[in-house]
């Protein structure tokens, strides 16, 4: 049952973020030349993590934080082919040294959805069998040898479906293309990337997770013709097909299926990955038109276009629990942009609501983290509105009190 505080003891709490976030862009990152032509928002030194991150993982300490959820920037490591850059590796093994005299573990993504400009556009990225099969493997197995005695878990590729989306469907994110196909290939490239990597690190002490990029999807319909109905429902399948039923196939039977292309069955997946974890930040309706909305339809969307919904979120871990995978979940990303503190207090205690009816449900969730402990940059709204429950200027909000609450921290707040 759930504790006092409201949340359930045996449910860790993380804080969670990207490299952009907590340091900006890498000036030799693919997402470079979009923030310079301002396509994507300044992103300056981030949340300012690299000034004084021994004090921000103090002051996540302090709050009962005891993870971290942060992603190994390739592009800082590896700015030119089989150059690795000295200051970041220093920076990044200062960091998880710092991390684990905090009592705090350290969950590192390896992609995220920036790369190398060399490695994306002069080598083709994961889309090139070399880069995939040969210079993507080298590098995980290099980042494993030089930090692997500090990382706690492992995560290769941080939301892959959002990734194929944003930058092959969308087209809001770099290479910004707009292409069923090239989504499909990318997403199944994705996927083995994940596995390649797998592969690797799973020679070594930490678990290994994959990462489901949930988004519960419904159809909807502008009117009452039934075809209509059919039709939205029948895409909201096929996108649930392509985002959860792909992994559920991965994880339950080591088949990458992707709806369109050919079923690939990997020796070693069924069961390879130690945890399943998973992230949702929203929920969506998709129309027979091919437009889409916020769900529920009433759902107030928040600055970064998103509306987190945490009744939803109950729902993926019933799913992901009635899949019967046999191993642990964590919920490696939720959170909320937003200026309106309020706003984030509801939200955080609605998802802690939902994850402790689960856990007494008996689904075995040892991890949330939330995005982010202090506001830090994102692709839709830069620094300009509202990430976490600390600001860039390390002064704790109302929902600070909230997460120390639920995660158990010290009394004492740090500025």
């Amino acid at each position: 049952m759930a504790d006092a505080a409201g949340s359930p003891p045996t449910l860790v709490w993380g804080a969670a973020a990207s490299a952009q976030s907590t340091l900006g862009i890498a000036p030799r990152s693919t997402w470079a030349p979009w923030e310079g032509d301002g396509r994507l928002p300044l992103s300056g030194e981030g949340s300012g993590f690299g000034v004084d991150f021994r004090a921000d993982l103090a002051q996540a300490a302090e709050l009962g934080l005891r993870a971290f959820r942060w992603t190994f920037d390739w592009a800082r490591l590896e700015p030119w082919e089989s150059r690795w850059d000295g200051e970041a590796i220093d920076q990044i093994t200062e960091v998880l040294r710092a991390a684990r005299e905090c009592g705090i573990e350290v969950w590192a993504v390896l992609h995220d959805g920036a790369l190398p400009g060399w490695f994306a556009d002069d080598r083709n990225g994961f889309d090139d069998d070399s880069g995939l099969r040969r210079i993507w493997p080298r590098h995980v197995d290099r980042v494993a040898e030089t930090f692997g005695a500090l990382v706690d878990v492992w995560v290769p590729v941080l939301d892959p479906f959002t990734i194929a989306t944003t930058g092959r469907l969308d087209g809001t994110l770099p290479p910004g293309h707009r292409s069923e196909q090239e989504f499909v290939d990318h997403l199944l490239a994705l996927h083995l990337a994940s596995y390649e990597a797998l592969r690797l690190l799973s020679s070594g002490d930490a678990p290994v997770a994959c990462c489901i990029d949930t988004e519960p999807t419904f159809g909807g319909v502008h009117s009452r013709e039934p075809d209509e109905r059919i039709a939205a429902s029948e895409r909201a399948a096929r996108i649930d097909r392509m985002r959860f039923g792909s992994w559920i196939r991965a994880l339950r039977d080591g088949v990458v299926s992707i709806p369109g292309l050919a079923e690939r069955e990997l020796p070693g997946l069924a069961g390879g990955y130690d945890i399943i974890g998973f992230t949702q930040r929203s929920a969506r309706t998709v129309f027979a038109d091919g437009t889409d909305g916020l769900y529920p339809a009433d759902a107030v969307p928040a600055a970064d276009g998103r509306a987190p919904w945490a009744e939803g979120l109950g729902l993926t871990l019933r799913t992901l629990a009635d899949a019967e995978l046999h191993r642990p979940l964590a919920l490696l990303g939720t959170g909320l942009v937003a200026h309106e503190d309020a706003r984030r207090i509801e939200t955080l205690q609605s998802v802690a609501l939902e994850l402790g009816r689960a856990i007494d449900d008996g689904v075995e969730l040892t991890h949330a983290f939330w995005e982010t402990a202090i506001d830090g940059w994102t692709t839709q709204c830069g620094l300009s509105a509202p990430t976490g429950f600390i600001d860039r200027d390390r002064n704790p909000r109302p929902s600070a009190a909230v997460m120390r609450e639920l995660a158990g921290g010290s009394a004492r707040l740090s500025p």
